[in-house]
């Protein structure tokens, strides 16, 4: 035997209504006021928006949208097809640049569609020189340097042939040059310091280029770091961009069903393992959140 579900009982709306184990919310209006109290910091240089991983799983559409309304024209992805895929919704005067550089089989897309690759070795450069040559038109790039994260960018190796290669002409703009932080969240670390110094040797070396070094931390680092333009990523989102105190204000709150509560005495194991052991008689609340499930 079984009940009939009267007609104006929807399962859609069940799910709305307490289907949902949690309800994550994100707040625009904390994330502009995080980009205007960077680009504040970093003036008078730009500020872009790194938006990769979908911008950090909140919807680099709506975040890019948001952001371009406060001024912003600069926005760094890591993949070329999340490039492509945030494209159709900025404003064909936003530049939207690929961390991960040009991968052969992009060339043209990324031509057409003002997607700007960040060349991070010599087999690039020579690959965007091509394509300009066989397109009849210069193309922009952007050059980033390894200067001791050890991650992407030319390696010091690469620097002489690259010198050589724009002294001789080259088919391709270079809007400027850049370098990663790896330790900027700590501002004593001596590594911002080697850094530094490698970035100007650089400098030195491809004379005329606006530079762009300043991360999240970077930014709280000083003038020295920030240059033409500034690259913040977790701190837009509200994260922290130091260990001092945050000044950033949280984007995202994340609200859980409680799903069961009880009050345990002293010295009870708790959860896997028995991982915690209480100290004294505890309320224990039990949430909807974790590997898809509690």
């Amino acid at each position: 035997m079984h009940t009939v579900r009267p007609n104006d009982l929807h399962i859609e709306d069940a799910c709305v209504v307490g289907g949902a184990s949690g309800y994550l919310t994100i707040d625009l209006g904390a994330l502009s006021r995080n980009y205007e109290l960077l680009a504040g910091m970093a003036a008078p240089g730009n500020t872009a928006a790194v938006v990769k991983a979908d911008a950090y799983g909140l919807g680099a559409e709506r975040v890019a949208r948001t952001l371009y309304a406060k001024g912003c024209r600069h926005f760094f992805v890591a993949q070329f097809i999340e490039a492509t895929r945030l494209r159709p919704a900025l404003s064909y005067d936003a530049r939207i640049f690929v961390l991960n550089g040009l991968q052969p089989g992009n060339e043209d897309v990324c031509a057409y569609e003002n997607i700007v690759p960040v060349i991070n070795s010599m087999d690039q450069w020579r690959n965007r020189n091509r394509t300009a040559r066989r397109l009849g038109r210069r193309l922009p790039i952007v050059v980033q340097f390894d200067t001791g994260m050890s991650r992407l960018g030319l390696p010091p190796e690469e620097r002489p042939l690259l010198a050589e290669a724009v002294a001789q002409g080259s088919d391709v703009d270079i809007l400027f040059l850049m370098s990663h932080l790896a330790s900027a969240d700590d501002e004593k670390s001596a590594q911002n310091g080697e850094q530094l110094e490698e970035l100007r040797k650089i400098a030195a070396e491809f004379p005329g280029y606006d530079l762009s070094f300043a991360n999240s931390g970077g930014i709280f680092l000083g003038d020295d770091y920030r240059g033409l333009l500034a690259r913040p990523g977790i701190a837009l989102y509200g994260g922290a961009p130091s260990a001092a105190r945050n000044p950033m204000e949280a984007v995202v709150r994340l609200d859980v069903a409680v799903v069961q509560t009880r009050t345990v005495p002293g010295s009870t194991k708790v959860g896997y393992g028995g991982a915690h052991v209480t100290t004294r008689e505890t309320r224990l609340a039990t949430i909807a959140a974790g590997e898809c499930d509690v």
